[in-house]
């Protein structure tokens, strides 16, 4: 099975290197033969995704092999796999920064940590800063 694209830019990157990952056939049909064959479809020269869609779909049935095989180069797999694995860096970088306070909260007063809602409140996070013991907590002025 073979899918059909009418991007090759950056905006279809992640697509095409899935399907490249999984050795999966593309083909592409240029943007100027989709508006051609969506022009036959009901509703005019009204542009849709779906109007696109249908159309691409219909043409590679139709056309088939006649339609260009894309083939995703070494060096734009190499540069997704970067971002990819940054954003990973990224969400575990989070994780960590949320999930530190949080025990350590939790060694302070376990119902604080039910209570508290360390991803959208940074009070709680200055409270655990100035008074690192229950005894502080318990001690301290509103004011402070």
């Amino acid at each position: 099975m073979a899918w059909t694209v009418d991007l090759t830019t950056v905006y279809s990157a992640l697509l095409l290197t899935v399907l490249a990952a999984f050795e999966t056939p593309v083909r592409y049909l240029a943007g100027r033969a989709v508006r051609q064959a969506s022009g036959v479809y009901r509703g005019g020269q009204a542009k849709t995704d779906v109007k696109d869609a249908r159309s691409i779909a219909d043409q590679s049935r139709m056309r088939g092999t006649d339609l260009s095989v894309l083939a995703p180069d070494d060096d734009l797999i190499t540069e997704l796999q970067m971002i990819t694995a940054h954003r990973a860096d990224l969400v575990a970088d989070r994780t960590r920064t949320i999930n530190r306070p949080r025990r350590q909260l939790m060694a302070v007063c376990r119902a604080l940590v039910r209570v508290a809602p360390l991803t959208q409140d940074r009070g709680w996070m200055v409270l655990l800063l100035r008074h690192q013991c229950p005894k502080a907590i318990r001690n301290c002025d509103v004011r402070d």
